[in-house]
């Protein structure tokens, strides 16, 4: 599968938005599914093949719009069950490149995130650093909502992370910064001051810019014009309500241990979903 020219660029995509605590990101994650989880741990694992799916599996991890994959990464890494899905066949191959140098068992799957279906279900999903932005309607949101939902286990838990609400607007652009990996370095502009936004629709068209540079090679630029939606937390509790896949939800506004409850306080700029699928389907 092509991906536009701007997920082409793996490595440097990578670099640019790759400067987090990933391990303790994953910790939360875990976090979130013991302390509002209800995955029975008396699941079954059967035997199979090396990298094959277990059919019901209390540790298997599912990374949406996971480009790079370094959550799913290092689920792996933790030894469980874990999947990255992406619509760009690029960033799944090189995640996958990823994974297998560092040893690890990554699956892949190239997929729309609103509509796929796994060969099991998961007991944890999140689709992490803003990608539901790229669900510009409620029709495509409810439809992911319920696309993941398909495929958790009974009391299996979805996470959202989204930008806190109060640090949405243009005051706040353009958003810049550089970023390195050893010889690599990428100048990053994601959202330009102009970028025009429409008030009907709620979508931004972002302009995304990395400058790259490395040794051995003139700098280059890649460039891209994306459409994107921030969400405000009553419209997407109104959605997940319409989507009728969870039964029970909590807000928190950042990823750190313990986490603070979503509200206006200066410390928060995150907004974290965190949502539980019925204990019985």
């Amino acid at each position: 599968m092509s991906s536009p020219e701007f997920y082409r660029h793996a490595r440097a995509y990578d670099v640019a938005f790759g400067d987090r605590d990933f391990a303790a990101e994953c910790d939360f994650l875990e976090w979130c599914l013991r302390a509002h989880g209800r995955v029975s741990t008396a699941l079954p694992v059967p035997q199979v093949q090396h990298g094959a799916s277990p059919v019901h599996d209390p540790r298997a991890f599912l990374e949406l719009g996971c480009g790079p994959a370094r959550h799913a990464r290092e689920f792996a890494r933790r030894g469980w069950s874990a999947t990255g899905l992406d619509l760009s066949g690029d960033m799944l191959a090189y995640a996958a490149d990823a994974a297998c140098r560092d040893g690890l068992i990554l699956r892949t799957v190239a997929a729309d995130m609103c509509d796929f279906d796994l060969p099991a279900p998961v007991a944890l999903a999140a689709n992490l650093m803003e990608s539901v932005t790229h669900l510009t309607t409620n029709e495509q949101v409810v439809a992911h909502l319920r696309a993941v939902a398909r495929n958790l286990l009974p009391g299996g838990i979805f996470v959202l992370e989204m930008a806190h609400p109060a640090w949405l607007g243009r005051d706040t652009l353009p958003n810049t910064w550089t970023a390195r990996d050893g010889d690599l370095e990428v100048d990053v502009l994601f959202g330009a001051a102009d970028d025009p936004y429409d008030w009907f629709s709620q979508v931004w068209q972002v302009t995304s810019r990395l400058t790259v540079r490395e040794p051995g090679r003139p700098e280059y630029t890649i460039e891209s014009h994306h459409p994107h939606r921030w969400y405000l937390a009553q419209e997407f509790r109104a959605l997940v309500d319409l989507s009728g896949a969870y039964e029970a939800a909590w807000w928190y506004g950042d990823m750190r241990l313990p986490p603070p409850p979503l509200d206006n306080g200066d410390a928060d700029d995150q907004m974290i979903v965190v949502l539980r699928t019925p204990q019985m389907m």
